[in-house]
């Protein structure tokens, strides 16, 4: 019975020095790019990484927030189209780090949910008029990421990261798209 007992505090006091490690805190900044439309914008992201194996496993939660926006025109039968999409996304997720010297790769899983609003004009250039429109959708998704990162300087590191979104029922967003995002993290 003692024997049990000291291999069980053994291992839980081992179980305890590899996932007792410090935490850090992350932020990032992304440039983005979608395969649907709206195709560019800007993300952001807060995370918190906590060492589970020190010096090559991390695991973090990882809070993200993307905004794109676009304008398009046409012309058609004397009339012009102007259509001005923005989309908001929140996502929380789940991402382990392994760190393998300047070479950080990282994969990750995760839940949002995103908004696209789209405002619409038709102007007809005989009379001058401007007929306006707006229409909304929002609707959660799910996220895989892949991504690496490169470790030359301790507190910066550049990162190149994709995305696969999957999107609950929606009117005018795809039901999937991928998304590339280049950025810079620093890790305090």
């Amino acid at each position: 019975m003692i024997k049990k007992i000291v291999t069980f505090s053994a291992l839980f006091m081992a179980l305890g020095f590899f996932t007792q490690a410090q935490a850090q805190f992350i932020l990032g900044a992304s440039y983005e790019i979608r395969s649907e439309e709206p195709t560019n914008g800007f993300g952001l992201h807060f995370q918190n990484d906590f060492s589970v194996v020190p010096m090559l496993l991390n695991v973090g939660v990882r809070f993200q927030t993307s905004f794109y926006s676009e304008e398009y025109r046409a012309q058609r039968d004397g009339f012009e189209i102007e259509q001005d999409d923005t989309v908001y996304d929140f996502g929380l997720g789940v991402f382990a780090t392994i760190n393998a010297g300047f070479l950080s790769p990282y994969i990750g899983a995760g839940a949002g949910y995103e908004i696209l609003d789209r405002e619409t004009g038709l102007i007809n250039d005989v009379a001058n008029n401007i007929i306006p429109g707006s229409s909304s959708d929002d609707s959660f998704y799910y996220f895989g990421a892949a991504g690496v990162g490169l470790s030359i300087v301790p507190v910066i590191r550049p990162f190149l990261e994709y995305r696969y979104r999957g999107v609950t029922s929606t009117e005018f967003m795809p039901s999937e798209y991928g998304t590339w995002a280049f950025g810079i993290q620093l890790r305090l």
